[in-house]
């Protein structure tokens, strides 16, 4: 493909960039304000919600921040009583990460903003569009995981 031919705005990268940008504007962690928790602190909070027990390496390679960002998070989580921190036995530099029972109905409330982003995202997408989309990307993300 020569420079003259070439689309940015079609191709893969720019899109999955500026809809990473949009769903990021949806994101709007404002609405638990009793939280007071930043965009990073969702995801955080998201991640360890969702598996339940990680340690901070992990936390911050699910949620795709660096390791500094997620440890960031991870300390001021700690410090709003939402997670705690658990030396682990096999290693006592680690620690495992879990949600305390406020961090539980922070967690809640997170979902339901993603499920509501998501939804927003997906309307116009039928279901078997919405498995065919998820499905592609799941590919796209092997083959970038494996290259």
């Amino acid at each position: 493909m020569s420079a003259d031919s070439f689309n940015l705005e079609n191709s893969l990268t720019y899109k999955l960039h500026s809809l990473a940008k949009l769903i990021d504007r949806h994101a709007d962690y404002a609405d638990i304000e009793h939280a007071r928790i930043s965009f990073a602190e969702g995801r955080v909070l998201a991640v360890i919600g969702f598996n339940k027990m990680l340690s901070v390496v992990q936390v911050a390679k699910k949620a795709n921040l660096d390791k500094s960002q997620g440890s960031r998070a991870v300390v001021s989580l700690v410090g709003k009583g939402l997670i705690e921190k658990r030396q682990q036995k096999q290693d006592a530099r680690a620690f495992d990460l879990s949600l305390t029972e406020k961090g539980r109905l922070v967690y809640e409330e997170v979902v339901t903003l993603i499920t509501r982003r998501n939804e927003i995202a997906m309307k116009t997408l039928s279901v078997e569009e919405q498995q065919n989309l998820l499905n592609l990307m799941n590919k796209i993300q092997h083959n970038l995981e494996n290259n």
